[in-house]
């Protein structure tokens, strides 16, 4: 090294400009599982809200017992249970090969079999046990789903 020689800075005109995207943040589209889980979870919590109201509708407004909706309601419960099942089932299972992890699906599955249970033997139940049961299965497929969705998030949006 000389020390004769000067050495001048030029900086680099060239350079692209930075991405206006926060750190961590990737352009990938939003995961299926995800939407089925998420789809899932309001199906699970609709069915678990309706199926706490109706025992008490039916206690304070007998009337609507005679009515056609109500017959039906029993139908769309368990439509809507099945339909959550097949959303939240689907999410939990194509989320499996990201998390690795058995407990989401196991809570979706035991909250089923709570509906299942609760569903076939409401004649040996009762009028209070059956309502607390069905409850209670979607209370805990929506507890698996929504950590299903904890466990697939990362520094990504698209999890």
């Amino acid at each position: 090294m000389n020390v004769d020689v000067k050495q001048v800075f030029v900086p680099v005109t060239d350079a692209p400009p930075a991405p206006m995207q926060p750190l961590g943040a990737c352009e990938v589209p939003v995961h299926a599982h995800a939407k089925l889980d998420r789809l899932g979870i309001w199906l699970s919590a609709v069915c678990a809200v309706h199926c706490a109201i109706v025992p008490v509708a039916q206690i304070f407004f007998p009337v609507l017992m005679m009515m056609k909706w109500m017959q039906r309601s029993r139908t769309m419960d368990i439509v809507t249970i099945g339909v959550a099942a097949v959303f939240g089932l689907g999410g939990c299972i194509l989320s499996l090969r990201h998390h690795r992890n058995l407990l989401p699906l196991c809570l979706v599955m035991a909250g089923l079999l709570l509906n299942v249970v609760a569903r076939i033997g409401w004649n040996y139940f009762g009028p209070y046990l059956t309502p607390s049961l069905l409850v209670a299965g979607a209370l805990v497929m929506v507890y698996g789903l929504s950590r299903d969705r904890r466990l697939c998030r990362c520094s990504c949006r698209a999890h």
